[in-house]
């Protein structure tokens, strides 16, 4: 199974220099569900990893693919700008789902 990241140019060329062969370059967040779209559809990835601003805007599609899914797990991180402002945690909200306990830190 593979890693595949979906965002914007500078954040990519920092999993690129890393060695992360599957990276997609997208210029907003129509594209950005599109291409994952697309990588769901082949079924070899066991990571998709994304920026905070694009998971916040496809939230009702990381939660679909999340319940009906075992793999792949979304994930996102901040892009190199910096976090944006997050209104959910992702992985607090994962485990909620997942086991029906919420963590409080």
């Amino acid at each position: 199974m593979k890693i595949a990241i979906v965002a914007d140019r500078e954040t990519i060329h920092c999993f690129k220099l890393a060695g992360l062969e599957n990276a997609y370059v997208v210029r907003n967040v129509e594209e950005a569900e599109e291409y994952i779209g697309e990588l769901l559809e082949t079924h070899n990835f066991a990571v998709l990893i994304t920026t905070d601003l694009i998971a916040s805007r496809i939230q009702a599609t990381i939660n679909e693919v999340t319940e009906e899914k075992q793999f792949p797990l979304i994930i996102s991180i901040p892009s190199i700008s910096g976090p944006s402002p997050m209104t959910f945690d992702p992985i607090n909200e994962l485990i909620k789902r997942k086991t029906g306990i919420e963590l409080k830190l």
